[in-house]
């Protein structure tokens, strides 16, 4: 009851405050009353970047450090209604010299500001986290666990994988077992006793027939891979995808390409005739970046799901939803900005948002939703009430 009076306030605030985003209040209708005791709710969003503009941008000169909470400002109270929210941390936090691509390094302010945003857990296994080495490594996994945000997929050492791989998510009395690799480390080579998981078939295999032993009541597999700015899935994917399912997956969630790829909830019959239900969503694209106006790579989804048990044990996926998001980038002096991820459903009719700003958002929009409403099997764009 007082995380929920806390909510209300802080829609209220936001409807008082910011009247021109004050749409958002009303996003949330649908948003659960009271705890299932058997029901976990799901949020996963796309790639978190930082470009050197973004670092630049987040420095505040008179208090000599950084703040990126804006970036999460709007999307907060989504992730407040929700038990789960799972990002794919594409930098690290490797100390100075700060800076973007190629080689990434945010400061440590991002970390803090995502656990404050309400991300509960984050997946390191993509191409550039080993971008500062082992020192680079081992400071951003320190770090996370320093501060209490659990990870998966990159690992200190043996102990610590055998402690985070899977990684065990229990709540209103599910065990969900949850599995990250990627594809590639940009040519960097993993030092002793450091480890990332790789995109081993065999060993995705063997790591889903050991988890089909264990009691978890879901097991969730993400995955970096794809081609940068496809925005279809190839045919490695698709077969890689299929090969978890057979072997135990019920969930796949894809990142990489920096655009969004179709999501598709079907029956998935296995070679023993054992049918069930999956979900996929091949890519979720950007969550926070600065593309700026590169078509499609402006933005990105986050999949929405929840998962709960029938009596008879059997896995029940419902409530999957997309929500397009849209990175507002609004000018600040000295030619920097404030990020804002957007979403959709509350901002495209926005009267903040100058011509120029909302043409370049509804390109976004238009594409995404032509992709989807195309190509998505029983994965609907969310629409508030």
């Amino acid at each position: 009851m007082q995380k929920q009076l806390s909510i209300i306030i802080t829609f209220l605030f936001i409807g008082i405050v910011f009247p021109a985003f004050g749409q958002i209040d009303n996003f949330f209708e649908n948003e659960k009353k009271e705890a299932d005791s058997n029901k976990v709710s799901f949020i996963f969003l796309g790639d978190i970047m930082q470009h050197d503009l973004q670092i630049e941008s987040a420095y505040n000169y008179k208090t000599n450090n950084y703040d990126f909470s804006s970036q999460f400002k709007y999307v907060k109270p989504i992730f407040d209604t929700t038990d789960v929210v799972i990002g794919n941390l594409e930098v690290t936090l490797a100390g100075k010299p700060y800076k973007g691509y190629p080689r990434f390094s945010s400061p440590d302010e991002l970390a803090y500001d995502i656990k404050h945003a309400g991300i509960n857990y984050l997946l390191t296994a993509n191409n550039h986290v080993y971008d500062r080495g082992k020192t680079g490594f081992e400071k951003t996994m320190k770090l996370l666990d320093s501060i209490e945000l659990k990870r998966t997929g990159t690992f200190l050492n043996e102990i610590d994988k055998q402690k985070n791989h899977p990684l065990i998510i229990e709540k209103n009395d599910l065990k969900i077992a949850l599995f990250n690799y990627t594809y590639a480390l940009n040519g960097n080579i993993v030092e002793q006793p450091n480890i990332v998981n790789s995109l081993d078939s065999e060993k995705i295999k063997h790591d889903l027939i050991e988890a089909s032993a264990k009691d978890y009541d879901a097991v969730i597999v993400a995955l970096h891979w794809g081609i940068e700015y496809q925005h279809q899935p190839n045919n490695e994917q698709i077969k890689l995808a299929e090969m978890c399912f057979e072997n135990g997956a019920d969930i796949i969630i894809g990142s990489h390409p920096h655009v969004v790829q179709r999501m598709e909830q079907k029956q998935f019959t296995a070679k023993n005739t054992e049918t069930k239900e999956t979900l996929i969503a091949y890519s979720l694209g950007n969550f926070v970046s600065n593309y700026g106006t590169k078509r499609y790579c402006d933005g990105g989804t986050m999949i929405i799901f929840s998962l709960s048990k029938s009596k008879d044990g059997k896995l029940n996926i419902t409530e999957s939803n997309y929500i397009p998001v849209w990175v507002y980038r609004k000018p600040k002096e000295n030619n920097l900005f404030d990020y804002y991820v957007l979403p959709i459903n509350d901002f495209e009719n926005d009267s903040l948002l100058n011509d120029s700003d909302k043409n370049q958002m509804n390109i976004f929009i238009n594409d995404t939703r032509k992709l989807f409403n195309t190509e998505n099997i029983n994965v609907p764009e969310f629409i508030k009430n």
